[in-house]
């Protein structure tokens, strides 16, 4: 008699999921030596969102995927001692390197991969940016979360989603000239909690992307 559990008609075939329990966000998608790495935000020990790791996969054509260990996992009594949560991975120089949103507080950490991707470090600056700046802080109640990175003249620039009560979301731009090191820009783009038409942009926004398609900037 097989102990194999029966299939399960509901489950996809082509979208990827974990083996098994929680997923949300994926992220930090990054192309390496002739294959695609997935990140997904994973709760490996059941199907609930909390202790969120970063779960792993790899695939050559971003149809068929092989399942990884997971490449972060909370550290107790640390500061993503809560969860590893969105992020993004960037190629510093040949060093794989993952920028992520420890919690609780809410704060941007970072890790640095092995030449495979296989094993990941998180580094001891831990964390490279404590929070929101100063004068957002006491509105923001703590939402500061999912930096994205991109390299551009000489210099790594960050956008990262955050709030100020009463007043909407917030897209914040930082400048580091080594990813530990930042600089606070400025606020990029505030929303206007009290605009509903075309469509409502939220309070607090998360996960945004800047991204350069045909010349032009866009923000997602």
């Amino acid at each position: 008699m097989s102990s194999a559990p029966p299939p399960d008609r509901l489950r996809p075939r082509f979208h990827f999921l974990p083996e098994k329990n929680w997923m949300n966000d994926p992220n930090g998608l990054i192309q390496w030596e002739g294959q695609y790495h997935l990140f997904y935000q994973h709760n490996p020990a059941g199907p609930v969102h909390g202790a969120i790791h970063w779960g792993h996969a790899v695939s050559r054509d971003l149809v068929h995927w092989e399942h990884w260990p997971v490449a972060l996992a909370p550290t107790p009594g640390g500061p993503d001692q809560d969860g590893c949560w969105s992020g993004c991975a960037v190629d510093n120089a040949g060093v794989p390197t993952l920028i992520y949103t420890g919690v609780y507080p809410q704060a941007v950490c970072l890790a640095t991969g092995s030449a495979d991707l296989r094993r990941w470090e998180k580094h001891p600056a831990n964390p490279v940016i404590p929070g929101p700046p100063a004068e957002l802080a006491a509105g923001s109640g703590g939402h500061f979360r999912d930096p994205f990175v991109w390299r551009a003249a000489g210099q790594w620039h960050m956008v990262i989603g955050s709030k100020v009560e009463g007043r909407g979301g917030l897209i914040l731009h930082y400048r580091s000239p080594d990813l530990l090191q930042w600089a606070y820009q400025g606020v990029l783009l505030e929303g206007d909690p009290s605009q509903t038409e075309p469509v409502w942009t939220g309070t607090m926004w998360e996960c945004p992307n800047l991204f350069e398609l045909d010349g032009r900037h866009l923000l997602s």
